[in-house]
């Protein structure tokens, strides 16, 4: 039988459930976390289980779905596996049933009250009574019930049986309000089959109360019918087919031949084989050799072959008869159909299949039973059905699950294997997707090949070639960004994995010299990953153009002088210096003026004018020069001491402002830098913002008012509103207000004089100057010039003729 329990008991069970079920999934938040769920139908709810849960599932539209089964599944479960507080949901019952140890059943949880607790004490054993008349073949009506006193010490509903093997029972089933002593008066129902002679004990009561069974005894005395007859055991036949978990009806039966030799009821019974018997009960009204049908009655459990033996009402000499009747429970049986087969999943390589990938098959059941359906493993993949109950004949749909990992893309054929009632095997084929291309580059393995220089196309002869491991093979494409110009690309196909060199082949126009970095990126689906190359872009030949005098500037210093031997050593400004250069002409241009000076910046096609001591602009040569700024886009270093009138006039003539006023008293040695990036203070041989610049004999003129075009890259030590270097900020010229500002040697140690001094070698270097501080000029110069060489590589118009 079985119980309703109460909802609230039924709450416990079930959490006790979630927490096994979820309890090795979260087993790693088992030693200080609880674990909540939510699937985002709700929003702005806490992320933390709430007090006192150690497991909370959150939705909105969503349930907790539990297994389900039917009662014939659900009863099939071993005993051994029956855990107390056991879980599922009955499709046959639409309940939720629960295995109780106490109880020793399943119990449902249907809303009802919890059962009670109560037994039947020895003293009440002895006084259980049946009341009636119980004859053999005689149904039992109201006279016929048994009373059974009980002690009840918690409770709640109780369901009691007292069951014979002699085709009758009693029942009741009730509530107890509170715990006492209770008498229950069971009801009886059925017809007894066997009556006994005077002095027998009679049929043996087996009492439960709440499906539990007392160990009380307690019998029944039936009257006997006075029947006799006797079965012809060769003539029994048997009808209908038997088979695994088919409920037997009214086809199944057996039909017996009986010779009467005394009229009156009949009761015949077989014993249980295999979880199913025969039974049948009538009148003989008349003697002779009569045909009787016995029904089938309960459900087979396995196949094969069971021998049944007949009991009857008969005179004692003749009860038990016909013991080894044969009755077939058919074997599994079904056949397979792979044709129509149908995938749910994508299967891609070497990526581990779930639960949600699946093959459905037909299947054409002729015979129920248990079987499992499996495919042979192929490509590192398998599929299977688990245990399967094929509880309905005709056809159905079989899901078959994935289990493991394709190791290969391509299509793959499945056979299924022999298997219990199946009766021919058949297969399917699976189309395994491929991987995308996957591969990583090796950065450190980037080599370049040809000359990159500004101007000049790239050929065949410049590519770069890279280390590449691929896992996944398929088609690829490398390639980098488009930089200076120049783009590096390759396409192709990987055949096979492994490390292979991929060649990068350069397009494009070099637009300017320098050093440019290049990311190179792939198509990779995963494990990609970008490299990056610097690329030497040399400078075109850069022609310098100085004007001046003595060491003051770069084409009329001699070797010893800073001004010309920080601009023509090679390892400064070269093809491998530090600034990457095809050459550095320095033209020595004097003190030339107006047509003289034009003629000099055309016919040298200067690209940057380097001025010094003591050279000072007449209106002519201030046209030219904002001609060469403005126009050629070439760049100016323009250094003056002294006539406060031409300094302004050429500040003004590159960017005007009425309120530009030079200054040329107050003078300081020492003129700071700002602490800006600007690249004529960071640049590629020192980064000098914020420290100190030298003036050549406190000879240095300040500019104020100027327009809001410049730039401040100096200032007078103690007055930042005194500019001592300006530059414009987007044409190429820049003022320094001291003619000396390059004036240098190796050797020259004095404090207020030549601040911009030189290795031996030729290198920039710094100087100790007036009043404890150090003046880096030397690396404002090579940083300007720097910057300059930059500019002219992108601005500069070279055969443009300036006026």
């Amino acid at each position: 039988m079985q119980y309703n329990h109460t909802i609230y008991k039924g709450i416990k069970y079930t959490l006790s459930l979630i927490l096994i079920l979820f309890m090795s999934v979260f087993s790693s938040f088992a030693q200080t976390h609880m674990t909540k769920i939510k699937d985002g139908t709700l929003s702005g709810t806490s992320t933390t289980p709430s007090l006192g849960a150690v497991l909370e599932l959150e939705s909105a539209n969503k349930g907790f779905l539990t297994p389900r089964l039917t009662t014939q599944q659900r009863d099939a479960i071993s005993v051994a596996n029956r855990t107390d507080g056991l879980l599922i949901y009955n499709k046959t019952t639409g309940c939720f049933n629960y295995w109780s140890d106490a109880q020793d059943t399943w119990l449902s949880m249907c809303g009802t009250p919890p059962p009670a607790v109560f037994e039947i004490t020895d003293a009440q054993c002895n006084a259980i009574k049946a009341h009636g008349v119980f004859k053999q073949g005689e149904f039992l009506t109201a006279a016929n019930y048994l009373t059974i006193p009980v002690t009840v010490t918690q409770h709640g509903t109780y369901e009691i049986t007292a069951l014979t093997d002699n085709g009758y029972y009693f029942s009741a089933k009730g509530t107890f309000p509170s715990a006492g002593s209770y008498t229950l008066v069971l009801q009886g129902v059925g017809t007894p089959n066997i009556g006994y002679a005077v002095g027998e004990q009679g049929d043996l009561l087996t009492i439960t109360l709440n499906n539990k069974t007392e160990s009380c005894q307690a019998y029944v005395q039936v009257e006997n019918a006075n029947v006799s007859y006797t079965v012809t055991c060769a003539q029994i036949t048997v009808a209908g087919d038997y088979m695994i978990g088919q409920v037997l009806g009214d086809t199944h039966k057996m039909t017996l031949e009986v010779n009467v030799t005394s009229t009156g009821y009949w009761s015949i019974a077989t014993n249980t084989v295999n979880g199913y018997s025969f039974r049948g009960s009538g009148i003989f009204d008349a003697p002779g050799v009569q045909y009787i049908v016995l029904l089938g009655t309960g459900t087979p459990l396995t196949s094969g072959t069971n021998e049944f033996g007949l009991t009857t009402n008969s005179d004692v000499d003749t009860r038990m008869s016909c013991t080894n009747i044969p009755v077939t429970v058919k074997n599994t049986k079904y056949t397979v159909d792979c044709t129509g087969v149908s995938f749910t999943g994508v299967y891609r390589q070497d990526e581990p299949v779930t639960a949600s990938h699946t093959a459905r098959i037909s299947v054409n059941v002729s015979a129920t039973g248990e079987t499992l359906i499996k495919t042979n493993t192929v490509n590192g993949l398998y599929f299977t059905s688990g245990p399967l109950s094929l509880d309905a004949l005709g056809t159905r749909e079989v899901v078959l699950t994935a289990v493991g990992t394709p190791q290969a893309s391509g299509s793959h054929q499945y056979v299924l294997e022999a298997a219990n009632g199946m009766e021919a095997i058949c297969f399917f084929d699976l189309e395994v997707i491929a991987q995308p291309v996957s591969y990583s580059m090796n950065c450190q393995s980037i080599t370049t090949f040809g000359t990159f220089a500004p101007g000049v196309p790239v050929d065949a002869r410049n590519f770069m070639t890279i280390s590449v491991n691929v896992q996944y093979p398929g088609p690829y494409n490398i390639s980098s960004n488009m930089v200076n110009g120049v783009k590096f690309e390759a396409t192709g196909t990987f055949a096979t994995t492994g490390t292979q060199t991929v060649t990068l082949y350069a397009t494009g126009l070099p637009l300017a010299g320098g050093t440019h970095r290049y990311t190179i990126t792939t198509d990779s689906s995963f494990g990609a990953n970008t490299c990056n190359k610097n690329i030497d872009f040399t400078y075109r030949r850069i022609n310098i153009l100085g004007l001046g005098g003595a060491g003051y500037q770069p084409g009329s210093a001699s070797a010893n002088y800073s001004a010309g031997t920080l601009l023509k050593t090679p390892s400064n400004f070269g093809p491998n210096g530090i600034v990457r250069v095809e050459q550095l002409n320095v033209v020595d241009g004097g003190t030339s003026q107006g047509a003289a000076l034009a003629a000099q910046i055309n016919n040298n096609k200067i690209d940057i004018i380097v001025v010094g001591y003591s050279y000072v602009a007449n209106s002519q040569s201030i046209s030219v020069l904002e001609d060469f700024v403005k126009n050629k886009k070439g760049v100016l270093f323009y250094g003056q001491e002294g006539d406060a009138t031409a300094a302004r006039n050429l500040i003004n003539s590159i960017a005007y402002s009425a309120t530009t006023n030079v200054i040329t008293d107050g003078r300081s040695y020492v003129n700071p830098t700002r602490a800006i990036d600007d690249p004529t203070l960071n640049g590629p041989f020192r980064n000098i913002a914020g420290m100190d610049l030298g003036s050549d004999l406190n000879n240095s003129i300040y500019v104020t008012g100027f327009s809001p075009e410049y730039d401040v890259i100096s200032h007078q030590e103690g007055n930042t509103t005194r500019a001592w270097i300006l530059k414009h900020q987007t044409l190429g010229f820049v003022f320094i207000g001291d003619g000396g500002w390059i004036a240098g040697d190796v050797k020259n140690t004095h404090t207020t004089k030549w601040p911009a001094p030189r290795t031996e070698g030729g290198s920039p270097l710094s100087k100790a100057y007036y009043g404890g501080a150090t003046v880096h000029n030397s690396f404002f110069y090579t940083n300007g010039v720097a910057w300059a060489m930059k500019y002219v590589q992108e601005h500069t118009i070279v055969n443009y003729q300036v006026q």
